[in-house]
């Protein structure tokens, strides 16, 4: 990161843009398959999965690749759902605009599971995460699941291979702005304004909406090799997944 380079904002054209080619290799080794692991199987035909901030569609095209899940994929950048629609076309999968905080054309009880990646922390604002989150509760099923994964709070400063959410040994509190560096494919780097959370803040957010408390995980790659030697990510979580039912 350059030292005096202004983070882009997750709802503009060049934040889209950069996250078109952002390096997604951990994401997709780390959060996508458990994200569908956790959903379960699906277990009819049209069964409808939320992917709430879908950005550029990647986890929306996981699901609906992965069996017979009709996705709604939402998101409040008009710019990321311009490259969703490019990039990730499929017929099982409408992407909309919304707010971010409101589901107005959803019924009670409609939904039968919902996702949410990397999306809390790129939101300043606690009231309207709290929102968002009751709608979503609102929405699903009785038993349906619904899974947030996010950067993991414990793992600020790490330098891992595609990202590092802080400064090395700095120390955030709940609400900071933080500086988060991405690579992108081309192996330049991009600053993004993520906020930074604690994991009690997450959960409060679930079991203020009326979810129960959610199951952690802190998935890591294998290490091949001496210790010394590995990667980051096979040391430190650089994500953590939380899961939940209605």
């Amino acid at each position: 990161m350059i030292a005096d380079e202004e983070p882009l904002g997750w709802d503009t054209s060049a934040a889209a843009a950069a996250y078109q080619d952002r390096d997604m290799r951990l994401a997709e080794q780390l959060i996508f398959p458990r994200v569908l692991e956790r959903l379960g199987r699906c277990t009819g035909p049209d069964r409808l999965a939320l992917d709430v901030g879908c950005g550029t569609g990647a986890v929306a095209a996981q699901l609906a690749g992965a069996g017979e899940w009709t996705v709604q994929a939402l998101d409040p950048s008009a710019g990321m759902l311009e490259i969703a629609r490019a990039d990730r076309p499929h017929p099982r999968i409408a992407y909309r605009l919304f707010d971010g905080r409101a589901l107005p054309w959803l019924a009670d009880d409609s939904v039968d599971a919902a996702v949410c990646c990397l999306v809390y922390c790129t939101d300043p604002d606690d009231d309207r995460l709290a929102a968002l989150t009751r709608e979503i509760r609102r929405v699903l099923r009785p038993g349906a699941p619904y899974v947030l994964a996010d950067l993991n709070p414990a793992a600020t400063g790490v330098p891992f291979s595609t990202l590092r959410h802080g400064e090395a040994g700095a120390v955030y509190r709940d609400g900071d702005t933080v500086p988060t560096l991405l690579r992108l494919r081309d192996g330049s780097t991009m600053t993004s304004a993520t906020h930074y959370r604690s994991l009690g803040r997450y959960r409060s957010f679930l079991t203020g909406a009326g979810f129960p408390s959610p199951t952690v995980d802190l998935p890591t790659l294998p290490a091949d090799g001496p210790a010394e030697d590995a990667p980051a990510e096979s040391r430190t979580a650089p994500y953590m997944i939380l899961t939940t039912h209605v």
